[in-house]
C-alpha cells in the first residue's frame, strides 16, 4: 500500500498537492484503500470513494482545478 500512496503522491505533486497536507486543496485520507481502488478504476473510482467519505478536500473545486489545469489524466496511466 505505501508504494501506491507514493506513486500517488508523486502525480500529485505534479498538481501542488500533497496527501493529508494543510492547504485548503489537499486530499485527506480517510481510507488507505483509495490508493489502489484509484489506480484500478480512474476518476469515476475517485468519485464513488468520495461518496463513500473515503477521502475529501476541504476546497474541492480547488482540488480539482489543480488536477484539471495540470492534465495529470493526459501525463500518467490514470483517469484522474
Amino acid at each position: 500500500m505505501l508504494l501506491k500512496k507514493q506513486k500517488a503522491q508523486k502525480i500529485l505533486n505534479k498538481a501542488g498537492i500533497t496527501i493529508d497536507g494543510s492547504n485548503d486543496f489537499d486530499i485527506q485520507i480517510h481510507n488507505e484503500k483509495l490508493y489502489e481502488r484509484v489506480f484500478f478504476g480512474g476518476s469515476l473510482a475517485l468519485g464513488e470513494a468520495y461518496m463513500d467519505d473515503w477521502w475529501d478536500a476541504e476546497q474541492l473545486d480547488g482540488f480539482f482545478y489543480k488536477i484539471l489545469s495540470e492534465r495529470l489524466s493526459e501525463k500518467f496511466s490514470l483517469t484522474w
